[in-house]
């Protein structure tokens, strides 16, 4: 089984640039473009948030319409950019929340060989992860209904430090996420957020962040690290499910891309 990981799409409502530089609904459509040519098909795409830029509702009508176009089934969550109502109204079909932990867009996937556990950790208006008490109860519970199923866990905002310092803002709860995660060795957390790819171990379980879609961000490790981006080729993980165990492998789209940069999120060019 093949697992396809997007995340930070950053598509602008009118085709406009995400931080007057990258085209997110052009690297999106590259990125679809390339999922559906492998071929090894990935049996299902997870976008792993911040869909629209400031959550307009023209960025998830773009997102739609291009997501829409896989074969495959398609499941989101949302990040700190994205907006609840719009992003339902949107992307509703992608995402088929339980209504028993409602305002909050988590459900599973029980269907596949490998499950998949879906949570929300934001908070409106906050652009930091949060992990509130009706998210923490149905996360428990529901990973203490299969403790043994090799699952994947996907989030928008990875809960531990990361280095990359305007990054690591405070996550409300984490030591909660990590007392809940510890308890399942079944479990893999799969986030979104840095923009970059990073691996690590965090309260014994295994735990990754995404590449981006739109805008990689710079390995700068100073304390104001974080805020540099570069545009550039799209990039996904693909998890790869065999023999019992996950795979993660790193992937680029391939194709013409410009790499332009660096650029600033705190002051983007006008």
């Amino acid at each position: 089984m093949f697992v396809a990981q997007i995340s930070d799409l950053h598509v602008a409502a009118g085709r406009g640039l995400a931080f007057n530089v990258a085209d997110g609904a052009l690297l999106l459509e590259k990125t679809v473009a390339h999922l559906a040519a492998l071929p090894q098909k990935p049996d299902c795409v997870v976008v792993s948030g911040d869909i629209s830029v400031n959550g307009q509702t023209g960025g998830y009508e773009l997102a739609a319409a291009a997501l829409g176009t896989l074969a495959m089934p398609v499941y989101t969550i949302p990040g700190n950019h994205d907006r609840r109502e719009n992003f339902m109204a949107g992307l509703a079909r992608f995402c088929p929340a339980d209504p028993a932990v409602a305002p909050y867009l988590c459900y599973t996937v029980e269907e596949y060989p490998l499950r998949l556990v879906f949570f929300d950790g934001t908070r409106p208006g906050s652009h930091s992860g949060h992990f509130d008490a009706p998210v923490a109860a149905w996360l428990e519970a529901t990973l203490a209904a299969q403790p043994e199923r090799p699952t994947l866990v996907f989030t928008h905002h990875p809960p531990f430090a990361t280095a990359l310092g305007v990054m690591d803002e405070p996550y409300e709860n984490a030591g909660e996420l990590g007392r809940i995660l510890q308890k399942f060795s079944n479990v893999r957390l799969c986030c979104g957020h840095l923009h970059r790819y990073m691996f690590t171990v965090w309260h014994g379980v295994a735990a990754l962040t995404a590449p981006p879609v739109c805008m990689h961000i710079v390995p700068d490790f100073c304390p104001t690290g974080g805020d540099a981006f570069t545009d550039e080729a799209p990039a996904f993980l693909l998890h790869h499910f065999t023999d019992g165990r996950v795979n993660t492998h790193y992937c680029r789209v391939p194709g013409e891309f410009a790499a332009r940069g660096p650029f600033s999120f705190s002051r983007p060019p006008e």
